[in-house]
């Protein structure tokens, strides 16, 4: 009989489609009356029902169903809905009902480690009779399976992420937004919450996908995590500096730290743009000229596509350190890097900064300072 078994195990296996697994890995059935059928559609043959808790041998995964082998080497399939596969991993699930508890026992009658809410995430790890045993919010416990829907998707990431849901995959999307730009550092919270749809949206619609909705589904996720897809939001500096911005007055330490040849990124506070540029001299403030060509097309778009006068807002960030400045966007006097495009250079101002004609602060230039402070806090 043993012998038989293995010979009907390799068997199916070599027979497997492009979507099997490598070896096959054990399963449970996590609910009663599971049919299993002929073929991966739900009008074919049942071939029997499963009972909740029964164990089965995954051979392949064909798009939202298991090919598995019972142990009398009957060969079937079952929706991904039905399965648990326990291959020493985990799977993401997420809670229906709000206030479900999750318990210190596979018991109703157990203690309660903590109150969950509708739309959290957490992850499974085995299955004990009706009862899940899952991580959420670094706490372990049990919770009856009528108050989770698992995911699709198995250990690597859900397939479909949407406003509500929380956890472990929700804060990886949010990590990528932010790194690309679409959402801000405060969005970082584990949670989808509506900044989440509205940076999900954005980012749909800069890669021109077909679906954009706000709603994480299969095609964005692909899309987002695709490490040979460099898409970032033009203001991307700007949507991860926010909340990080200091003031440092000028003679109590600034003018060390933006010393002379230092190279830092300029983030205009109203348009969100950056670009690099160089301090070369300066004692009251520091005098600065864009780095290359390309920096300097950029700060004319700042400007309004004319050079001006006009004091904008800005953060300087440097040496670890992003601080609240001011600049105006005209070419003047010396011009120390002719490539760069810029005939002259330009003045940064920080807190308590002086004109250098007069000696004394310059109104517009603080009144800047003020407003990229209280913008970027």
């Amino acid at each position: 009989m043993f012998g038989k078994r293995v010979c009907a195990l390799l068997l199916a296996i070599l027979t497997l489609t492009p979507g099997a697994v490598a070896a096959a890995e054990t399963a449970t059935i996590t609910a009663e009356g599971v049919n299993l059928r002929q073929q991966a559609d739900t009008e074919s043959n049942a071939l029997r029902t499963l009972a909740l808790g029964s164990q089965v041998q995954v051979l392949a995964q064909e798009g939202g169903w298991y090919r598995v082998l019972l142990p009398d080497e009957t060969v079937g399939y079952v929706r991904q809905d039905y399965i648990f596969v326990q291959d020493g991993g985990s799977r993401g699930a997420y809670v229906l009902d709000d206030g479900t508890a999750l318990r210190g026992g596979p018991d109703e009658h157990t203690y309660v480690v903590e109150l969950l809410a509708a739309g959290q995430g957490v992850r499974v790890k085995r299955v004990v009779g009706e009862w899940y045993f899952v991580s959420a919010n670094e706490k372990a416990g049990y919770v009856h399976r009528q108050h989770l829907t698992m995911t699709t998707a198995s250990m690597a990431s859900a397939s479909m992420l949407k406003q509500g849901m929380e956890g472990q995959e929700v804060e990886k999307l949010q990590q990528e937004l932010y790194r690309r730009g679409f959402l801000g550092k405060d969005g970082l919270t584990g949670t989808y919450s509506s900044a989440t749809r509205k940076a999900v949206l954005e980012y749909q619609q800069a890669a021109g996908l077909g679906s954009a909705d706000g709603v994480a589904g299969a095609e964005t996720l692909s899309s987002i995590y695709d490490s040979g897809n460099d898409l970032k939001k033009e203001t991307a500096t700007f949507t991860q500096l926010k909340g990080s911005v200091i003031l440092l007055d000028w003679f109590e330490g600034g003018e060390e730290w933006l010393h002379k040849g230092a190279k830092f990124t300029v983030t205009d506070v109203r348009t969100g743009l950056s670009f690099r540029a160089r301090r070369f001299g300066g004692w009251y403030h520091a005098d600065v000229e864009p780095i290359t060509a390309s920096d300097t097309a950029t700060m004319k778009r700042i400007a309004g596509g004319s050079w001006s006068w006009d004091r904008r807002p800005i953060w300087v960030t440097y040496n670890g350190k992003t601080v609240a400045a001011s600049m105006h966007c005209m070419p003047h006097m010396a011009n120390p890097t002719p490539s760069n495009n810029f005939d002259g250079h330009f003045c940064i101002h920080l807190k308590g900064s002086k004109v250098h004609e007069n000696s004394k602060e310059c109104p517009r230039h603080q009144a800047c300072v003020t407003e990229a402070y209280r913008a970027g806090r």
